[in-house]
Parts: C-alpha cells; sequence; structure tokens
C-alpha cells in the first residue's frame, strides 16, 4: 500500500487518500454487482463521470492489462514505461493518442479503447479482445505485446509516472457514485442480448405457406391487406428483405403490381450500435500493416457484411494487420486478435458495376371463353410464348363466392394447332354461379412459374324449365300406349315416370311405370288394364322426372277413357265328310271381340236327351278354321238327327254362346244292327261266344234264341259287329251279331313313322321323326321315353313338335330321367284325328357314360355340392343335409339380388311386402320343425317343413316373400311374376306344381333359391334343381329321424371313395392316419385336394392321397 501514496503530494493528504480509497470502493462495487463481459462479446456506453474514472485509472493499480501489440500506441511498441495520470483521448484527426498540455499522457489500447469524459460530455467505452482481471496486491500493469515486425515478444513494464504525483486531486460522492453505476451495470446486460435470428432464404425460389397469410402492395405491417393467402398454397417470390420488425418475400403478379408477404416476425432487441464506417472509396493498401480508422468500424469472424459484428472501432484506433483481401463488394483487412481468433474489418468500398437485372421472361398469352353455358365454360388460350419457353399452362380458376374456397388449379390440354383448351364444369366449384376467376401462368422451361395474364367470365343461373307432352295413342277396350315427347329439363332427365291409375276406387290400382326411351327420344308406354283390375272409364295419367340431381319434378297430367268393347261374335258351322259312322264339324270365320281362348263344341243325338253329350276341344288348323270328327260310335252308336252347338272360351274367361245347327247320321242298308254302345241285348238267333273278337278264334259256348246278355261294348271286327261283355269269371267275351257289307267292314288304319337319334352326348339325344302319316290323321305325335334302369320310374310321355318341313322333333335331357345313362327306350304313338291313340314304332340307343350322377356330387364336411356350368351349386334337400355347426348367415350377393327383386315387385303394384324369411340357423329349424310336428303331425310336416339340416334356408341362399300383410306370398298375380321374372335376378322358385316326387315338398310359390347366372337356363328347362343336375331328391331316407338327421359318412355314395375335397376349417396334413400323430403341413378353409382313398381310423374319418414326394398323407374330415 505505501507504494500507492509514494508521492509526497498524496502522502500526507486526508483527501487524496479518501479519493483513492473511494476509487478502490468503486472498483468492487463494479466488480461484485455486475456481471464480467467478455471483450469480445459487449460494446457499452459509460455513464460513470470524470472524476470517477480518473480515480480508477490512477489510484486502482492492482490491475494488470494484456493488450494486442497491434494495437498499441508507438510509445508503448518501443518499450517506454508511461504513468497514466489522466484519461487517454483518441484524436480525430490523425487516429493517433496526443498528450495534453495539462500534464495528461496518451495512452492507447489495441482491442481495447477506453476513453473517459467530463460528466457532462458522455464518451464510449467498447470492450475488444482484452480481458480486465483485477488482483488486490497487483500494483504493477504489465503489457504483453507482440509485435508486428520483429516478430518477437516484448514485455513492458508501466511503472508510475512523476507527472502522476502532480496529478489533480477531486473528492468523489461514493454512495452517488454508486447510484449512477449500478444503472451502467443494467445497461451492460440489456445491451448484451443477441438478436434473434430467422430462418434464410435463397433470394429467390418457390416458398410454401405454413399458415394463412395477409398480402399487401408494401413492406409494412400497417399496409392495406390486398387478399390472403392460405396454409400450403406456394409462391414464386424474387426478393426477401427484411422491414418494419418483419421478414418480407415478394412477387411481381401477373398484373404487374409487386406483392409483399410477412413471413417472420423479428424480435426489437438489437443492442445500441456505434455508428458504423461506410467507406465509399476505393483504396490500396500493403499486404499487411499498420491501418487507422478513420470512423467506427465492425469487427467480424468473417469477411461478409452479414456476419455478426463482434465489437467495433473508432476513429483514430489502429491496428496492425497480416492479410488483405475482398469480398462482398468491400476490401477488408484480417488480423489474428491475442485470443488466437482472425478477425475482419471492412475498410474500402469496392466500386461495383451497375447491377444486372436478370433478364425478364417475355410471355405473351390471350385468354378466350367460349361455349359459355349455365354449366360451365371452356377456356381456350391462344398466343402461347415465353422466351424461356413454356412447359405447362396453368389456370387457377374460382367462382368469386366464398373467396379461394373452390379454387382449382387446372392443366389446360395442348390442342393440334398450338392453342390449349379446357372445359370448366361447376359442379367441380360448388356448383356456384356468378363471376369466375381466370388467370394464367406458365411453368417455363427452367421450372419458373410466370404470370401472364387473367379474366373474368359470368356463369348465368339457369332459368329453370322443364317440358314434356304427353300423347294418347293405340287406344281400345284393352288399354292404350302413353307416348311422351318433347321431354327436357334444365336439370337433366334420368328417368321418366308415369303413375297411372284408374278413377274407380280412388288409387287403388295405381301403378308407377318407367316409360321407355325410344330411338327417336320420346318415351313410350303400353298400359294393359287388366294391370288396372281391368276397370273401364276415366284413367288418368301423370308425368314427372327424376332428375339428375335424383329429384323428382312434376311435369303434366291428362286423362284418356277406355271404352267397354263394342261386342262382336261370329263364326259358321259346316257339316262335312257325313258318313254313317259319323261327320265332321268345320268352324269357320271364328272371331269375338274379347278375344278366342278356345272353341267349344257340344254335340248330341235326340234320342234319349242329351245323355250322349259330348263337349269337344275344336282343333286350330293353319288356315285359321277349327276342326271336330264326330265318331258315332261315342254317342252310343245312334243314328239320326245330331245336335251342334258353339261355343268360344273368351280371352277374360267367359263362355260364349256363338251358334248351333244340327245335322242326320243315316244308319247303314246292311244287315248291321243299330245298338247302343252299351246295354241289354236279346239275341234272334243262336251265336256262338268267342274270347276274341275274330270268326276263326275257339267257340267257348253259345248262346240261344231268346236268351239276353248285358253288354259293355259295341266293335267292328274281322267283317262282323260284335258286342262284348265281361263274364263273371272276369273273363272278356266277344258275340258276332252282324255280318258286314266290304263297305260296311272298318278298313285297317295305315300309318307310317321313321324314328331317327341324331346329336347325341352324354347328357342326352335328339329324336327326330320323318314321314308322319295315318289315314286317320294325326293330331300328336306322342314319344313316351324312359332308361332300362329301374324299369319305367323315369318315364316321360313328350309330345313331339313339328317343323316346317313336315318333320316331328324332340330334344331328350337326361337330366330329367334322374340323370341316368346307358340303354334309353323311345316308342311312338299318334293320337289320330277321331281321338284314337295308334301305336306306331319304337327303338333303342344308349347314352354313354357313368350309370349315375350322385358322383358328381361332393361333401366338403358341411355342406353338399355340385360344380354347375358357371358356379359351385350347393346342395341342400331330404337326401343331401348340412353339418349342425354350418352358420354361413345370409349370403351378401343373394341377399342383394333379392333386395332388387323385392324392390321391383313392390315398385311394379304388386301385393308384396318389405319383410321376409331368409337365414334360418340348425338350432333355429329344429324349434320351427318341432312346432309344426307338434301341430299338424310329422308326415304333414315332412310336406311343407324341412327337418333341421336338411332345410335350404340354412344356405344363407333362400327367401321367403310375403305380402303387405306379412303373410307368405299366396297372392296370383304376384306369385305368376315371381315364377316368370325371378330368373333375372339369379333365383328360380325353388318348389313348382308337380315337381314334390323330385324335391319331396309341396309346391311353394313364395320361396326362392338363388343360384346365379345359370337360373336363367333353370328356368326354361322347366326342371327342378334335382332333375336339372341331376342329383338325388325326394323323400327322407327310411333311416332318417327328424331327431338325429344323419351326417353323411365318406363311406356313402354321397362322398365318393375318391374325388376332390374342398376344406371347410384348417385341417392337418400327417403322415399316418393317427390322432396324435404330428402335423406336416395344413389346409386352409377353402382349399382343395384330389384324394384317391376314404378309411375309418382311431376315431375319425380320413381321406388319403400321395405327395408330390410319393409318399401317402391323410386327412382327418370327420
Amino acid at each position: 500500500m505505501k507504494k500507492m501514496f509514494d508521492h509526497k503530494e498524496q502522502r500526507f493528504s486526508i483527501r487524496k487518500y479518501s479519493c483513492g480509497a473511494a476509487s478502490v470502493l468503486i472498483g468492487c462495487v463494479l466488480f461484485m454487482g455486475g456481471q464480467t463481459v467478455s471483450a469480445d462479446e459487449q460494446a457499452t456506453t459509460g455513464t460513470v463521470p470524470e472524476a470517477a474514472q480518473v480515480g480508477t485509472a490512477n489510484k486502482t493499480q492492482n490491475t494488470t492489462k494484456s493488450i494486442d501489440v497491434s494495437s498499441q500506441s508507438a510509445a508503448t511498441q518501443k518499450g517506454t514505461a508511461v504513468t497514466t495520470t489522466a484519461p487517454a483521448s483518441s484524436s480525430a484527426d490523425t487516429g493517433v493518442a496526443k498528450t495534453s498540455s495539462e500534464n495528461t499522457q496518451k495512452t492507447t489500447t489495441a482491442d481495447k479503447a477506453i476513453s473517459v469524459a467530463t460528466e457532462t460530455t458522455p464518451s464510449q467505452t467498447t470492450t475488444v479482445d482484452a480481458m480486465t482481471q483485477t488482483e488486490d496486491e497487483t500494483t504493477n500493469s504489465s503489457v504483453d505485446a507482440t509485435t508486428d515486425t520483429a516478430d518477437s515478444s516484448t514485455t513492458a513494464k508501466v511503472e508510475k509516472s512523476p507527472v502522476e504525483k502532480g496529478a489533480r486531486k477531486e473528492e468523489i460522492d461514493v454512495a452517488k457514485l454508486m447510484d449512477k453505476t449500478q444503472p451502467a451495470q443494467q445497461a451492460r446486460l440489456a445491451e448484451s442480448k443477441v438478436t434473434q435470428s430467422v430462418p434464410s432464404l435463397p433470394s429467390q425460389g418457390y416458398y410454401t405457406y405454413t399458415k394463412r397469410t395477409e398480402v399487401k402492395n408494401e413492406p409494412k405491417a400497417s399496409a392495406a391487406l390486398q387478399f390472403y393467402v392460405n396454409a400450403g398454397d406456394r409462391v414464386f417470390y424474387d426478393q426477401v428483405l427484411i422491414a418494419d420488425g418483419y421478414q418480407w418475400l415478394s412477387y411481381r403478379s401477373y398484373s404487374g403490381a409487386r406483392r409483399y408477404a410477412a413471413i417472420n416476425k423479428l424480435i426489437q432487441s438489437e443492442p445500441q450500435q456505434p455508428a458504423k464506417q461506410t467507406p465509399s472509396s476505393t483504396g490500396t493498401f500493403p499486404s499487411r500493416g499498420r491501418y487507422i480508422f478513420s470512423g467506427t468500424t465492425e469487427v467480424k469472424n468473417e469477411a461478409k457484411l452479414s456476419a455478426p459484428t463482434q465489437f467495433t472501432f473508432n476513429r483514430g484506433d489502429s491496428v496492425n494487420y497480416d492479410k488483405v483481401l475482398e469480398n462482398d463488394g468491400y476490401q477488408w483487412i484480417s488480423y489474428i486478435s491475442y485470443s488466437g481468433m482472425r478477425r475482419y474489418a471492412a475498410v474500402t468500398k469496392l466500386a461495383q458495376p451497375a447491377p444486372q437485372r436478370p433478364a425478364q421472361s417475355q410471355v405473351t398469352g390471350t385468354i378466350h371463353i367460349e361455349n359459355k353455358t349455365s354449366q360451365g365454360f371452356d377456356v381456350v388460350v391462344t398466343n402461347v410464348n415465353s422466351t424461356k419457353g413454356v412447359k405447362t399452362v396453368k389456370l387457377p380458376i374460382w367462382s368469386s363466392q366464398g373467396g379461394q374456397d373452390d379454387i382449382i388449379w387446372y392443366d389446360a390440354t395442348k390442342q393440334n394447332d398450338g392453342t390449349y383448351k379446357l372445359s370448366v364444369d361447376i359442379r367441380r366449384h360448388k356448383n356456384n354461379y356468378g363471376d369466375y376467376n381466370v388467370h394464367m401462368y406458365y411453368v417455363q422451361s427452367d421450372g419458373s412459374l410466370q404470370g401472364v395474364t387473367g379474366t373474368t367470365t359470368k356463369v348465368e343461373e339457369p332459368k329453370y324449365s322443364v317440358t314434356g307432352t304427353i300423347h294418347i295413342e293405340n287406344k281400345t277396350s284393352q288399354g292404350f300406349d302413353v307416348v311422351v315427347t318433347d321431354v327436357s329439363s334444365t336439370k337433366g332427365v334420368k328417368t321418366v315416370k308415369l303413375p297411372v291409375w284408374s278413377s274407380q276406387g280412388g288409387q287403388d290400382d295405381i301403378i308407377w311405370y318407367d316409360a321407355i326411351k325410344q330411338t327417336d327420344g320420346t318415351y313410350k308406354l303400353s298400359v294393359d288394364i287388366r294391370r288396372h283390375k281391368n276397370n273401364r272409364g276415366e284413367y288418368n295419367i301423370h308425368m314427372y322426372y327424376v332428375q339428375s340431381d335424383g329429384s323428382l319434378q312434376g311435369v303434366t297430367g291428362t286423362t284418356t277413357k277406355v271404352e267397354e268393347p263394342k261386342y262382336s261374335v261370329t263364326g259358321t258351322i259346316n257339316i262335312q265328310n257325313k258318313t254313317s259312322q259319323g261327320f265332321d264339324v268345320l268352324i269357320t270365320n271364328a272371331s269375338d271381340s274379347n278375344g278366342i281362348s278356345r272353341v267349344k263344341v257340344p254335340i248330341w243325338t235326340d234320342k234319349g236327351g242329351q245323355d250322349d253329350i259330348i263337349w269337344y276341344d275344336a282343333t286350330k288348323q293353319s288356315d285359321g278354321n277349327y276342326k271336330v270328327s264326330v265318331n258315332v260310335d261315342k254317342h252310343k252308336g245312334e243314328y239320326g238327327e245330331y245336335n251342334i252347338h258353339l261355343y268360344y272360351i273368351e280371352s277374360n274367361g267367359k263362355v260364349r254362346g256363338v251358334s248351333g245347327t244340327k245335322t242326320t247320321v243315316v244308319a247303314p242298308s246292311s244287315a248291321r244292327e243299330s245298338i247302343p254302345s252299351q246295354g241289354v241285348y236279346t239275341f234272334k238267333k243262336e251265336v256262338e261266344v268267342k274270347n276274341s273278337p275274330t270268326m276263326t278264334a275257339k267257340t267257348e259256348f253259345t248262346f240261344a234264341r231268346g236268351e239276353r246278355i248285358r253288354y259293355d261294348k259295341v266293335l267292328d271286327a274281322d267283317h262282323h259287329q260284335w258286342i262284348s261283355y265281361v263274364s263273371y269269371s272276369g273273363t272278356r267275351r266277344y258275340i258276332p251279331i252282324a255280318t258286314l257289307t266290304n263297305e260296311e267292314a272298318p278298313k285297317p288304319v295305315q300309318v307310317t313313322g321313321t324314328i331317327h337319334i341324331e346329336n347325341k352326348t352324354s347328357q342326352g339325344f335328339d329324336v327326330v321323326v320323318t314321314n308322319v302319316s295315318s289315314t286317320k290323321g294325326v293330331k300328336t305325335v306322342k314319344l313316351p321315353i324312359w332308361s332300362s334302369q329301374g324299369g319305367q320310374d323315369d318315364v316321360i310321355w313328350y309330345d313331339a313338335v313339328k317343323q316346317t318341313d313336315g318333320t316331328y322333333k324332340l330334344s331328350v335331357d337326361i337330366r330329367r330321367h334322374k340323370n341316368n345313362r346307358g340303354e334309353y327306350n323311345i316308342h311312338m304313338y299318334y293320337v289320330q284325328s277321331d281321338g284314337s291313340l295308334q301305336g306306331v314304332t319304337g327303338t333303342t340307343t344308349k347314352v354313354e357314360g357313368s350309370q349315375t350322377g350322385a358322383k358328381e356330387v361332393q361333401y366338403n364336411g358341411s355342406y353338399y355340392f355340385i360344380q354347375g356350368k358357371y358356379d359351385e351349386i350347393v346342395v341342400a334337400n331330404k337326401k343331401h343335409p348340412m353339418a349342425a355347426n354350418y352358420n354361413p348367415g345370409e349370403n351378401p350377393t343373394a341377399k342383394a339380388a333379392f333386395l332388387r327383386l323385392r324392390n321391383d315387385m313392390i315398385a311394379q303394384g304388386y301385393n308384396v311386402g318389405y319383410a321376409y324369411s331368409g337365414f334360418r340357423s340348425y338350432d333355429y329349424q329344429k324349434v320351427l320343425y318341432q312346432n309344426y310336428v307338434n301341430k299338424d303331425g310329422q308326415a304333414a310336416a315332412d310336406r311343407y317343413s324341412a327337418r333341421p339340416g336338411y332345410s335350404e334356408h340354412q344356405t344363407g341362399l333362400v327367401f321367403d316373400l310375403t305380402d303387405k300383410a306379412g303373410n307368405l306370398l299366396e297372392d296370383t298375380a304376384a306369385s305368376n311374376w315371381l315364377k316368370n321374372n325371378a330368373y333375372r335376378y339369379g333365383f328360380v322358385v325353388r318348389y313348382q306344381p308337380g315337381k314334390e316326387a323330385s324335391t319331396g315338398y309341396m309346391p311353394e310359390a313364395w320361396h326362392i333359391r338363388y343360384i346365379g347366372k345359370e337360373a336363367d337356363e333353370v328356368y326354361h328347362s322347366g326342371l327342378s334343381l334335382e332333375e336339372y343336375y341331376g342329383f338325388e331328391g325326394g323323400d327322407y331316407a327310411s333311416s332318417v329321424t327328424p331327431s338325429k338327421p344323419t351326417t353323411p359318412s365318406p363311406q356313402t355314395p354321397s362322398i365318393p371313395a375318391q374325388g376332390v375335397y374342398r376344406f371347410t376349417k384348417r385341417s392337418s396334413i400327417k403322415a399316418e392316419a393317427r390322432m396324435s400323430a404330428p402335423e406336416l403341413a395344413y389346409y386352409d378353409a377353402g382349399q382343395s385336394v384330389t384324394y384317391d382313398k376314404v378309411l375309418n381310423a382311431d376315431g375319425a374319418t380320413w381321406i388319403s392321397y400321395i405327395a408330390f414326394s410319393g409318399k401317402r398323407r391323410y386327412i382327418a374330415v370327420a
């Protein structure tokens, strides 16, 4: 401490001592009260009064200063010891420190300049590359200097100068000093904040907005909003700038206006910087040397203007540099600081050539709006050109409603003539009407997006209009046609609906028809009054359009009248070919205004009232006439007057009397007796009784004259008239009672006909009959056909169809004969013109192939199936049950088809309800069947209800329809429609009349089964599924009981000993038929395998096959 007071001016001065003490205290306060700030981090404006600064400089001797030699004064470089007694001042003119006349010696620091000002003139203290270190016991200030020229270190020890002893003494108020120093420390803290940086963007490019952003015409927060862009929108910008506290990007719009969008906000916390040196002239410097700064200059760690400022040099400061370079438009000097960091200072601005503006793309393009309607418009772009080339023509289009919420960026399509075209449909723009904005951009060859031009157009909202005219044509007593012309709607027409009903009974017969579009654009509907309860009188016809948007629009309506028919009936009876044996009745000019369904001809003799009346059905001839052949034998062999009447069965089912006449049949002049066809005969002479009507037959016994016999038959044979009866023994006896002349004797019937078998396959054959003739005429060619298996249990009497060439033809499908193969028998009979049946000929043929179709049915562990023409067909009847755990639910495809069928029937006005019965599980059917058994008994229940496991409902492919009251569908009109149209939806009516022997169930008009595509062929075959596919049907096997339906075993014929097995669950493959054998692999449900062996082992049924490895594999299937 003694050394601190070695000047006698100070040694005995309490005042000076106090000042020195105060200086120490102030230093401690500064040291303890504020944070230590590294010189490289901060530049602070000092507010300490001059006296305080002086006191600190004079009295605080425990500070060691490390100074860069590159910034020392000349005196320091020479190693001169300088004692400082006053603050150092920097010369503004030369940049070199000078000593004042008040005995103040100059001191210059390098990367730290200490400036002291009076209380009225504040000065700047700039902390640079120097670190101040305070030591309580240090009295010397040592300066480490590294000279630039000698490359050696010179240490200069700074001693107190005698001048210090004569320095002016001042008193310092410590309290006031502390009040002023603490705010200064706070200022230092505030100024140490680093400005937050913003994201760096290229000077131009594409930018995608991350949030909804305002677009303005100036880079000012207060500028007026022009429009918004939304998050995700993209723009091509050509400028990035900082203004008004924001980072902005800028671009030029297609209209030429420059737009600005603020994309990032800046934090306004930059420290106050001294005025920057702005060099404006270009100078030349040595590659190294000393530089004296002529103004405030920023020092950076990179030779870039954008690099952060580390600190500043003030005017008059100097530095030794070892490098000169040019970058970023400036000339820079560089040096290495004491810390080892290389520093850069921009000292001269380089002369820059006039900036070259990037070449502006020259673009042309014209937008034309064409074909404008209420539904949209076409955009045609002509004169498309850009100096940068055009890759794509972009057309952003939006309506003025709702901002740009319907904007779509379209790519226009280049046409052959070089123009570009786009068709705009307003449905893609929320169906908005009004103004539409059409802008145009080019994607140029370099990928840049160039705005070109824009326009607007207006889409007018259509004035809604609808037209349509109803015409009634072809009106009869049975109905009329509705023709609709001039059909149009501004909303488009999908369907023309025509609700039609008679005025009788309100609208109880209303039907909503869909009119059918014709080739000429009109719509047509034929109305049959039979669908409207056969009502006559006034009919109402209304018209509605189902428009393109699905709405129903009423259009117009009219009425028409269906008159009662003016009844007219004609018919003429002609008697031809009359003999003693009978005559022909020919009906000509037959007509009836109600239509003719059948022609009835009742005929009887005058004898015995009408006891011999016969109602004949006249046969229509090729010429339109009707014919009946009458034989007196059918009228008790009576001669005399015959009555012939004529009736029509009309199309409506009514019987209409038409006409009548009489004719006389004269008895033959021979010995023929005129007797009834049956009765009591008294013999006029002895007669012989024989067992056959031939004169050469053995006489069994005789009757004497006067005896009588009751006979039941009269016939002509062997030139005699015979009566016949059945004796008590049961033997038929014949007795000749008269001899006939040659004219009276019946001529033998002459018949011809030849059977040909053609087109024979494994599924059937064709029968062609040629040379068909009979002396009695041929009405029908009958062909009874049966297979040799099982006797005649599959016999069918077919009617052959007459062909245009006079031959007759029949196609035989063995599915109608239980799918039997092998020998088939074909016999032929003629139904002759007199109604008699005449045998003609017969033959046999052979159908090759397996003798039974049962092998075609396969079992997969859950159900039986057979491969149909297109799909696998599930088989379920009384011979083919399903597993109790088979539970597939309603088949989705079948369900969808059923709903279409049911809804179509409802829409067409049939008595069909929405309720139905579909899938039934095994357990559900078990309860249902038992209820029927309890109610009606098992035998009756088996005719209309399936036992559990046997119900087709368990397949999920069957549906029962109901009427509107919820009862099973039995309505005649609806049932007929269903029978004849179900196949159009993939269904067949499963249980038809006359098919109980094959199906096992009584007819059910409501029960339909889904088949799929093959339903068409099944329906037109007229066969049941059993007959069509050839699988076994009929009743339950005798061993099957209701309580326990049998599950087929693999050894039954229904599961072949070899074939293809389809798995219904995951099944293990094993090397031996033993449940404990390890699993080698497995099959998943739905997969199949060809097997050649079935066996029972270890309590299970196994199928077996040879694998590719040659080894036998086993799979337990039941």
